[in-house]
């Protein structure tokens, strides 16, 4: 700590969910990845990268895969809506590193994505975190008390699952004029992007990622979807090569694997609806999630223990420290076989 400035002694770290040195003995149900692994023409497409060409550059801007995505919203979008990143991490750091001011004031939900406060702190961004409502709703209200210069919201919401409605974002577009992220690195699973306002709203962003619903946690690849100049300025800022050869063909062999991906994302919502079923006859009180995970308490048995239990047995599941969100426990939705293993073990911890 020697040389580390003041920022960096005063930010808050990131604590990202566990992952062992022997992690492949663990059911990992911690950190929201997909069940079910890349498609094959998205392994294909990864192997095929591996060849002579890897001595080179990748494409500086990931273009194949703006024009692709750009395709796939359709309208009136092209490629000068897109920006790729390195995981839509990247992104948060670029926006406070060229979007807002050192004098200005950004807004995050909580309990939310925690990585916001931190990037945050570690760019020397005030903030302020809004409360949900008792129910993990949105009050959009409240994020209209204060003049805000950029807000971040996810929806669907990590760690609670809950969202926002397109009519509810176009409502509080009418009377916001900060910059307005929604964060819609979950919005695969059930739908519901506000992606097209983005062709009304020049201070709109709408961020994804591949991470989840795609299966490619590993490559790190991310999009914000903007109004031209938004893109340009995210260009101008990045790493030069932030998309590397076998991340780009990754993720444009799945933005092309239509089928392949629809077919996951129902066999995630049939996982999900049977690991409701199964935690809610276990007592668990479970808040209505459009996520790949549920977040959950159970009426007598205390969440941190039961992580811990749960730890014993190899299963991990995330519990997170902080007000209200230490009652619930936040469980991604697994293969079949992983969810029997998970309730079998809770049922025999709770008795």
């Amino acid at each position: 700590m020697k040389y580390w400035n003041s920022t960096l002694q005063a930010m808050t770290e990131y604590l990202p969910g566990e992952q062992p040195d022997n992690i492949e003995q663990f059911i990992k149900l911690n950190t929201n990845e997909s069940p079910f692994p890349p498609t094959p023409p998205v392994l294909e497409a990864i192997k095929n990268a591996c060849d002579g060409s890897l001595r080179k550059y990748p494409n500086p801007n990931a273009d194949p895969l703006r024009k692709e995505m750009a395709s796939l919203l359709g309208g009136s979008f092209s490629e000068n809506n897109i920006f790729v990143s390195n995981g839509s991490d990247e992104i948060f750091t670029l926006l406070f590193r060229g979007f807002i001011e050192k004098t200005g004031l950004a807004a995050f939900a909580y309990p939310s994505y925690s990585l916001y406060y931190t990037m945050a702190e570690a760019n020397g961004i005030n903030y302020e975190k809004v409360p949900l409502t008792d129910n993990f709703d949105y009050d959009l209200d409240l994020f209209l008390k204060k003049k805000y210069d950029l807000i971040i919201l996810t929806s669907p919401n990590n760690p609670t699952g809950t969202s926002l409605t397109v009519k509810q974002i176009g409502d509080f577009l009418q009377k916001f004029k900060g910059l307005l992220v929604i964060d819609e690195a979950y919005v695969d699973f059930y739908g519901g992007s506000a992606v097209d306002m983005v062709l009304k709203y020049d201070n709109l962003i709408v961020t994804r990622s591949f991470s989840k619903s795609y299966s490619l946690a590993g490559l790190r690849v991310g999009l914000a979807i903007a109004n031209p100049d938004i893109i340009q300025g995210f260009l101008k800022l990045k790493d030069s090569y932030n998309i590397d050869r076998l991340a780009l063909a990754g993720a444009l062999a799945a933005l092309k694997d239509q089928k392949g991906f629809k077919y996951n994302m129902q066999m995630l919502r049939n996982n999900k609806e049977y690991l409701e079923e199964r935690l809610e006859a276990l007592g668990f009180e479970i808040v209505p999630s459009k996520g790949n995970f549920v977040f959950t308490k159970h009426a007598s048995f205390p969440s941190e223990k039961l992580y811990l239990e749960l730890k014993e047995r190899m299963i991990l599941i995330r519990y997170f420290k902080g007000d209200i969100q230490n009652q619930y426990v936040r469980i991604s939705v697994g293969s079949m076989q992983e969810i029997k293993k998970l309730i079998e073990e809770i049922g025999e911890i709770i008795g």
